[in-house]
């Protein structure tokens, strides 16, 4: 299972602004060796996991992401079969460390901060859809980061059973708040406690 990540045409021309922020994040966080840059790790964990979906998912992605990284991912999504590549989370972290010239450990890492950093910029559908096609270990790689520090306002249906229960006395209201604020406050209240739930379970 090859990658090819041209990495060098997105380093000559100029950066848009949501890219450098993807890059910036996954360079802040402390998973990249010393001899690895953010574009081709950004790229690398982007195209091993286009492969493993299938040939209009794995476009979607792409035409999802900020125009740098689309550079980089997009000859990933178009010249391949449309079927995707079965694979699981090991020979993911393998192909990816592989590529890389790290061992699985550092693998496992830069996919976690690349898909964080990713996921925060990218429509909560695309989340999703990405999602139902990977296998649960790969699922676990790849949706674990959506609620946790992303602007997504929304979560899809099939995760309110997972939602904490209201506490009492969150959404009660100051005495000298006006009635028409306790809705957006509810809303932000439910809001981070679901934050704090699927940092408990991650």
């Amino acid at each position: 299972m090859g990658i090819m990540v041209n990495t060098t045409t997105a380093a000559a021309r100029s950066i848009d602004d949501v890219s450098e922020q993807i890059f910036r994040q996954v360079e802040q966080s402390g998973a990249l060796p010393p001899h690895l840059g953010a574009p081709e790790a950004v790229g690398a964990a982007l195209c091993t996991l286009s492969r493993r979906l299938s040939g209009g998912e794995a476009r979607d992605l792409a035409a999802a992401l900020p125009s740098t990284i689309q550079a980089i991912v997009q000859p990933c999504a178009t010249h391949r079969d449309e079927d995707p590549e079965v694979f699981g989370r090991r020979e993911f972290l393998e192909t990816l460390a592989e590529h890389l010239h790290i061992d699985t450990d550092q693998a496992s890492a830069v996919s976690h901060a690349v898909f964080a950093a990713v996921e925060r910029e990218i429509p909560m559908k695309e989340i999703t859809g990405i999602e139902s096609q990977l296998p649960a270990d790969l699922k676990d790689l790849w949706g674990r980061h959506r609620y946790v520090g992303s602007s997504h306002a929304e979560r899809p249906a099939d995760t309110s059973l997972a939602e904490p229960p209201p506490r009492a006395g969150v959404q009660t209201p100051a005495p000298d708040q006006h009635s028409g604020d306790v809705g957006a406050d509810s809303t932000a209240a439910g809001s981070s406690g679901g934050v704090r739930g699927v940092r408990r379970a991650g």
